[in-house]
């Protein structure tokens, strides 16, 4: 339901109140910053006891930096703080900070028991999800004893609206980055080949006296195409550690979260691999075909 919290003069309005059992802190993200999280003990006892929000906490104790034990008033009745959620920032401009859980024997009590009661049910793996969804069925099916034509007396919803938002948004982003990320691959790797070739026209010299001394055409093709392989998976090194570090800021200022995957840092590291082989094979096959007595006359 929502209401007002009322507490030493101060009121946060339309604050989202829920009832809950003593699991809820299992199947949502809810990390404290005070206090403790509801027991079964105050579920059994019906305890008048409340956790609440950042955003309600920080509004109705302004002046105490720990609120804990302090009394706030619920549908007219007192209940006593026991925990404050940790800042849990905004969500598609749903404000995650703006509630206070309850017993929901204490609930009931405030609100009446003929009202609806939703049941979180967390599949284990996003694939299983439509699994999940089946069990639970069969289960409240079973729970309310009901034959196997009648109709569902209860309602199913799942995250499936949030993913085809999600899905479609990342399909969004996908193929944006997809050609922008294609361009940056060929531009860094024209970039690779100036750089290689300018190397070869600086040590020209070198190869003509590495050729006069017996260096064949291949060692020294090799030479050059190693040398650029080299830098180029070193830049790819620097990026992905680049990208590491970001994601994980983002992950602490954000309520996204972060998450790596093995194979695409290898799908990263063999992509700059084969950058550098691929830009690096002109240089190098140019360096392999000077002459060494013109080599040895540059300057």
């Amino acid at each position: 339901s929502n209401g007002d919290l009322r507490a030493e003069g101060n009121v946060f309005r339309n604050a989202r109140i829920r009832g809950m059992t003593e699991d809820y802190s299992i199947l949502e993200d809810m990390p404290l910053l005070l206090g403790r999280h509801l027991t079964r003990t105050d579920v059994e006892m019906a305890r008048q006891v409340t956790v609440v929000g950042f955003d309600a906490a920080r509004d109705l104790f302004p002046r105490h930096a720990d609120p804990l034990g302090r009394q706030v008033k619920i549908g007219g009745r007192h209940f006593t703080v026991i925990g404050v959620v940790d800042d849990r920032g905004t969500v598609m401009g749903n404000n995650r900070n703006q509630f206070a859980v309850v017993p929901i024997t204490a609930w009931f009590k405030l609100f009446g028991a003929a009202r609806s009661i939703d049941l979180k049910v967390q599949a284990a793996t996003l694939d299983g999800l439509q699994e999940t969804k089946d069990e639970a069925t069969f289960l409240m099916r079973q729970r309310h004893r009901l034959r196997p034509l009648e109709r569902n007396d209860f309602a199913l919803s799942s995250s499936d609206q949030m993913l085809a938002i999600w899905g479609g948004i990342s399909k969004a982003i996908y193929g944006a980055l997809v050609p922008l990320v294609g361009i940056s691959l060929v531009i860094g790797g024209i970039v690779l080949m100036n750089i290689m070739l300018v190397s070869v026209t600086e040590r020209t010299r070198e190869v003509g006296v590495r050729k006069a001394l017996g260096a064949r055409r291949l060692a020294v093709m090799w030479q050059f195409l190693v040398e650029a392989v080299t830098l180029s998976v070193i830049g790819g090194i620097a990026g992905i550690i680049i990208g590491l570090v970001l994601a994980w800021v983002i992950s602490l200022a954000s309520p996204l979260p972060f998450a790596v995957a093995g194979w695409s840092i290898l799908l990263g590291l063999g992509t700059t691999f084969l950058i550098g082989a691929g830009f690096g094979t002109y240089p190098a096959w140019k360096a392999a075909g000077l002459d060494p007595v013109e080599a040895l006359r540059h300057e």
